[in-house]
């Protein structure tokens, strides 16, 4: 008889977990980050339970230093941090029931999947790489303004982490519109679709968030954060 794979601890569950590959076909969502899972993962050892977890989720710092946080380290929460199933991203806006980054003091919680974005992207549809802003550059205005993403024409809340180009005034949100919107669809409007590209978007992320576990980039404050408040966007909106 072939000798199985060793099983492993994770803090997040109960049960023992084993090493699994995903596969696109399976449509297996992580436990961690909420997100498709394909390639590297681990599964829970009981047929009965469905609880799997990104190789990457599984390996997350239990602590981080963030740009965006620089006064307090982040804790890795494996459930949301407050009485309800779901706790709010203060970088997307979006909700999670999954892993979050917390910071119990200002009760700042940030996706997994967001705390590991890149710093800069490169979209198809625009000429300049997006420099990654922990708020919109229209934060603070007392005229009531507010700032539109480019590629949506959504209504952003200031306080959103933005992909933004300063020389053209061109900004957009910090995940499915910046990051991965030209490799696959947003799963709200296409949730029963399974393809190729979707599983690009789900390795890449996957991949970029390993890469960014050696954390170097996450002890000194970058430099984009003093555009903000230093200049004046040239696109304004008012209500």
């Amino acid at each position: 008889m072939a000798s199985r794979k060793p099983s492993v601890r994770h803090p997040s569950h109960s049960h023992p977990l084993r090493g699994h590959k995903a596969l696109a076909e399976e449509e297996i969502i992580c436990s961690g980050c909420d997100l498709d899972l394909i390639g590297a993962a681990f599964k829970c050892t009981k047929s009965e339970c469905d609880y799997f977890l990104h190789k990457s989720c599984f390996d997350l710092p239990r602590e981080t230093r963030h740009k965006s946080h620089p006064n307090h380290p982040l804790t890795l929460v494996h459930s949301p941090p407050y009485d309800q199933s779901i706790f709010s991203c203060d970088a997307c806006g979006e909700h999670g029931s999954g892993f979050a980054y917390h910071c119990s003091n200002c009760q700042y919680d940030v996706h997994v999947g967001c705390a590991f974005v890149p710093e800069t992207v490169k979209r198809e549809d625009h000429e300049h790489p997006l420099t990654l802003l922990y708020n919109t550059p229209c934060k603070g205005s007392e005229d009531g303004v507010t700032f539109i993403c480019d590629v949506c024409e959504e209504d952003m809340q200031e306080n959103l982490w933005v992909y933004y180009c300063k020389e053209c005034d061109y900004g957009t949100h910090v995940r499915s519109c910046a990051t991965y919107e030209d490799i696959a669809p947003k799963k709200r409007e296409e949730k029963g679709e399974t393809s190729s590209a979707a599983s690009e978007m789900k390795s890449e992320m996957d991949a970029k968030m390993e890469m960014a576990m050696m954390q170097a980039q996450l002890d000194a404050i970058d430099a984009a954060g003093s555009y903000v408040g230093s200049w004046e966007p040239r696109r304004r909106y008012y209500w």
